[in-house]
């Protein structure tokens, strides 16, 4: 009779994943990996397969919880202006807030791993062109409303916002200022408008 995992599985992920963000995959090893999450090395092989399959998974979790962020200020908003703002803030507050600062657990993983893991690089290329759909559909509404210049296309528009709106959550990481990666989003914003 096969034993039952004596261990919460999504809080091994969650402790996982914040090891993962910390570090960068590389660095982590699997000794941070029993320290952050309590497991022995027995038990993680058992419930994840390998670092890397464990490391996916903490990366499509990380990806999911900032879906429910994105979605909440880009879909069914009154105002996509005031939705779009605020997304935008509460991306650049939550890291330039945090210490230490770890940046973005998605833009480090593509800085890092992309490059040559295929399976983060399609991982994150779906993300980011969920994100941009996301994006666009609620430039095309404010479009519509009459609250987001015309003379550019919302996909373009989208797509400026989000790159740029990515270097400056890169920037987060190192000593930039809160309020001035701030009026950079602000910055950002008025690029809309």
């Amino acid at each position: 009779m096969a034993r039952l995992r004596e261990f919460d599985t999504e809080a091994a992920l969650d402790s996982a994943m914040q090891a993962f963000w910390l570090r960068g995959y590389e660095a982590t090893s699997l000794a941070d990996l029993m320290g952050a999450t309590g497991l022995k090395k027995g038990s993680i092989y058992k419930a994840f397969k390998d670092k890397h399959s464990l490391f996916m998974l903490a990366l499509r979790r990380y990806l999911e919880q900032s879906n429910v962020c994105h979605r909440e200020h880009l879909e069914a908003v009154s105002s996509p202006k005031e939705g779009i703002s605020q997304w935008m803030h509460s991306i650049i507050d939550k890291r330039g807030k945090e210490e230490p600062r770890r940046g973005c657990f998605m833009l480090n993983s593509l800085v890092e791993l992309a490059p040559h893991d295929d399976e983060v690089s399609a991982l994150l290329n779906a993300h980011f062109g969920y994100i941009q759909t996301l994006l666009s559909r609620a430039i095309a509404k404010g479009q519509s409303l009459g609250e987001f210049r015309t003379d550019i296309p919302a996909e373009e528009l989208s797509s400026l916002a989000i790159n740029l709106l990515h270097g400056i959550v890169t920037r987060s990481k190192g000593p930039t200022p809160l309020a001035e990666l701030q009026q950079q989003a602000h910055t950002v914003f008025k690029v809309l408008v």
